[in-house]
């Protein structure tokens, strides 16, 4: 409607009002103040199904003079006209406020990561560790379990078999794994830097690695002797067939320390001398990337590449979890010892406490970040020496999840 239009109509409804009012008050004005008021009409008030009563027996309805009336009464179509807002009615049953708290709304369920260790626990899985007693898999919205092996041999077999989720090994073993078909893939690099090393008495007759022949020889895992141990004496004209192997499992210290054996070659540099100095027996070693094997990934993450795309999310997650714990431990290293220890009181005694610092040094800090050049040379070289029968395309054997 025009504006205009609707403003005259307006003025003209007041102008209307305006005159009523006039009128009634000059009419009531003009009455004559002795003037006896209009008898008083009894109308009959009756209810359904019953019978009025006689005028005589009901109460009169009393008179009520208009111009006594409120003037919203007397004019309801002005106020109808230009209604004002009134109070809502609230109702007494529905409160407006609640002093309870809210309920808790249930966190999404986690995702189940199972891992097998390499080794009974020890510092070297302190990334694990830390995330884990952090609260950073939870954050990340895994559950992780850790599960230590009857033999350490056994760890990728379980997991080619799908029985675990990833397993802890080392860089070498993989290369020697894929070759015998195993679905194996690096999706991590825990300790980016070569474990290995051969360790003897510091007063034994065994100078150099040429003094190893006819020697006892204690080993843990199979790649501790092809390819590192044969590696490293192939520059001496020395093979695995001049020495005298011992299978020692899960106890390298105990047998050099009983002299069942004159020298351990096992992926435990950063623990295994601090081991036996702590029990009292001085001792040398010898690396194995100083005796002529290519550097490598000491200890690595591997998963079963069959089911690597369907899980590929929450490893993800896992990755950036103990990148997380890692980079807070290498800050806080107290801190982060005491956190370990508190956690695993097995773990609080005095070789694990001089390992430490040996072990956290050690730490990728970039656990997912994978060198290329450091899984084609050593794949060259075993390939080369007779180890592997066939070069994998790098992509088999090692990803990097977060590449782009």
């Amino acid at each position: 409607m025009n504006p205009l239009c609707n403003r005259k109509a307006r003025w003209a409804l007041l102008t209307v009002i305006a005159a009523t009012l006039c009128c009634s008050t000059i009419a009531l004005g003009n009455a004559p103040e002795d003037a006896e008021p209009p008898a008083p009409r009894v109308e009959a008030v009756t209810e359904i199904g019953q019978e009025a009563l006689p005028a005589s027996q009901r109460d009169p309805i009393p008179y009520v003079d208009p111009a006594a009336l409120p003037f919203a009464v007397q004019h309801p179509i002005l106020f109808d006209a230009f209604p004002y807002p009134r109070p809502s009615v609230e109702d007494d049953t529905v409160p407006s406020i609640t002093m309870r708290s809210p309920e808790p709304i249930d966190p999404p369920p986690l995702d189940e990561l199972r891992i097998v260790l390499d080794w009974y626990l020890s510092p070297q899985h302190a990334a694990l560790l830390i995330a884990q007693a952090r609260g950073d898999f939870e954050r990340h919205g895994l559950t992780v379990a850790f599960n230590a092996p009857a033999d350490p041999g056994l760890p990728p077999k379980l997991l080619a078999a799908a029985r675990a989720d990833l397993a802890i090994g080392r860089q070498a073993q993989l290369h020697m794994l894929v070759d015998q078909q195993l679905p194996l893939v690096r999706v991590a690099s825990l300790i980016p830097s070569p474990l290995s090393s051969l360790v003897v008495a510091a007063d034994s007759d065994i100078a150099t690695l040429a003094d190893l022949a006819d020697k006892r020889v204690g080993y843990a895992v199979e790649d501790s002797l092809t390819p590192m141990l044969s590696g490293m004496l192939a520059q001496y004209d020395l093979g695995l067939d001049d020495l005298q192997l011992e299978y020692v499992n899960f106890s390298p210290a105990l047998t050099l320390l009983e002299g069942r054996v004159d020298a351990l070659i096992a992926p435990l540099r950063q623990v295994l001398p601090h081991h036996l100095e702590e029990e009292g027996l001085r001792v040398r070693s010898f690396a194995a990337e100083a005796h002529g094997i290519p550097r490598h990934d000491g200890l690595i993450l591997m998963a079963n590449r069959d089911t690597l795309a369907s899980q590929r999310s929450e490893i993800k997650r896992l990755l950036i979890a103990l990148e997380d714990a890692t980079e807070w431990a290498v800050n806080h290293p107290e801190a982060a010892w005491e956190l370990i220890t508190n956690n695993h009181p097995t773990l609080d005694n005095a070789i694990n406490q001089r390992a430490w610092p040996d072990t956290l040094r050690r730490l990728a800090l970039r656990p997912s970040a994978l060198d290329t050049r450091r899984y084609a040379l050593l794949q060259n070289y075993l390939h080369d020496q007779g180890h592997i029968d066939t070069r994998q395309p790098l992509e088999r054997l090692a990803v990097d999840l977060h590449a782009p």
